[in-house]
Formats: C-alpha cells, sequence, structure tokens
C-alpha cells in the first residue's frame, strides 16, 4: 500500500464506524454485526499492509482519524455492552430453565 492508500483506508474505516455508531444507536443489532464484518475488512488489510513511512502531515491525519475511530468505537461500546447483558440474562435463565426441566422433568416418568 501506499501513504496515499494507507490513509484513504483509515478514512473509510472512520467513516465505516460513524456508520455502525448510527446503527448502534437506532438499535440495527443485525446491521451492527454485518457492519462489523467490513470493518474486520479494512483492519485485515491495514494489518497485511507493509509498512511505509509517512511524512508529518500524514502521520497527524493518520492519528487524528484513530482518535475518531477510537472515539467511535468507545460510544459504540456504550451502546451495545447493555444489550450484550441482557441476551447474557437471557441465555443464562434459558439454561437454568433447561437443566430444571432435565432434572425435575426425569422424576415425572
Amino acid at each position: 500500500m501506499t501513504s496515499n492508500e494507507i490513509i484513504t483506508t483509515y478514512k473509510s474505516l472512520s467513516e465505516l464506524t460513524g456508520t455502525m455508531l448510527n446503527a448502534a444507536s437506532q438499535g440495527e443489532w443485525d446491521n451492527l454485526a454485518a457492519l462489523e464484518q467490513r470493518c474486520q475488512g479494512y483492519v485485515g488489510s491495514l494489518m497485511q499492509a507493509t509498512p511505509v513511512p509517512l511524512n508529518e502531515n500524514e502521520q497527524r491525519t493518520k492519528i487524528s482519524i484513530i482518535r475518531t475511530i477510537l472515539q467511535n468505537d468507545a460510544k459504540i461500546r456504550a451502546l451495545t455492552e447493555p444489550r450484550l447483558h441482557e441476551l447474557q440474562n437471557r441465555l443464562h435463565m434459558a439454561q437454568t430453565g433447561q437443566r430444571s426441566v432435565q432434572a425435575y422433568g426425569s422424576q415425572r416418568l
């Protein structure tokens, strides 16, 4: 990747995390999951790219974009964590109910 391609990829990733934030704000969980997959693609391409030296301006731009990405990520996590806890509680209740049926259901026979 060239330095321009790296900056462009970071910008695309930043825009995508903004879209993810909007999806999380609207409770569009399926859309958020799909966007997460796209996000992983950008991250993967950046991780596989051979390091390229950036000039001072490009470095500042990259840092600014990364800060935006991290801010979006923190906001997304704040919105999704309560939902994850709710799902964990429901799963726990379902598992407890299933164990009860298994334990006491066999006694009815």
